[in-house]
């Protein structure tokens, strides 16, 4: 349970995700989606109840610790007026190989290569040079680089076209062994996905497959409505 003073924002939630699963989170504006990635990320606390990485309380963890496994992305990426791999890196000091194979997996690799200087070209203040598809596929290959094992991903990938979009997810799914938790708003994104749950008034109301919810009408609803909605 998490409240905001006399708001309940999430209530008698219980979620368990498998190591290596994908699973998306949908539900309307409002429904908690986001404040149960901050939870999962441990940037907040919960008024009551646990969350757990395998056997270890996510309290417990040290920031360090937490810092190496978990990495949340949200929609709004945060670059420095520095050089494309600082940005990635955050001024640590890791070979090209890791970066780029970061940024490939991205789908970042092939828009900075094109950049007048490459990984060395600087983006501006708040990567203002970089369209906000590119700004957010930079903020992801800079999540990717750290290996976590869980990956947070709040609608970060909503300005990226959605075929390089499912790109991106399918990749993760291949070449990695990390456990996604993503908010959704594409029925591409959604359908990649090996699981959903589905969030209403704070509350996960089912979970299953986008084709088995979509026997619940207000799912349905919800989904047509994602599917209606104009491209970023």
């Amino acid at each position: 349970r998490f409240a905001h003073g006399d708001h309940h924002v999430l209530v008698g939630v219980d979620l368990e995700v498998r190591a290596g699963e994908t699973v998306a989170l949908v539900g309307a504006t409002g429904s908690g989606k986001t404040t149960l990635l901050e939870l999962g990320a441990g940037l907040i606390v919960p008024d009551s109840g646990t969350i757990r990485l395998g056997p270890l309380l996510t309290d417990e963890l040290t920031p360090r610790v937490r810092a190496s496994r978990l990495a949340l992305v949200f929609q709004e990426a945060f670059l420095f007026a520095e050089s494309v791999r600082e940005n990635i890196t955050m001024g640590e000091p890791i070979d090209d190989a890791r970066i780029e194979a970061a940024a490939r997996l991205a789908r970042a690799h092939e828009f900075i290569s094109e950049l007048p200087t490459g990984y060395q070209t600087v983006v501006g203040e708040r990567g203002t040079t970089l369209s906000g598809g590119q700004r957010q596929r930079v903020a992801l290959a800079r999540a990717l680089l750290r290996e976590p094992s869980v990956l947070l991903l709040d609608d970060a990938t909503s300005a990226v076209d959605p075929s390089v979009e499912s790109q991106i997810l399918a990749g993760l799914r291949e070449r990695t062994e990390a456990t996604v938790l993503i908010v959704a708003h594409r029925l591409s994104t959604i359908q990649l996905a090996d699981r959903v749950a589905f969030l209403h008034d704070g509350r996960i109301v089912a979970t299953g497959r986008h084709d088995e919810l979509l026997r619940i009408e207000a799912y349905r609803t919800l989904a047509q409505a994602y599917e209606e909605a104009p491209a970023p």
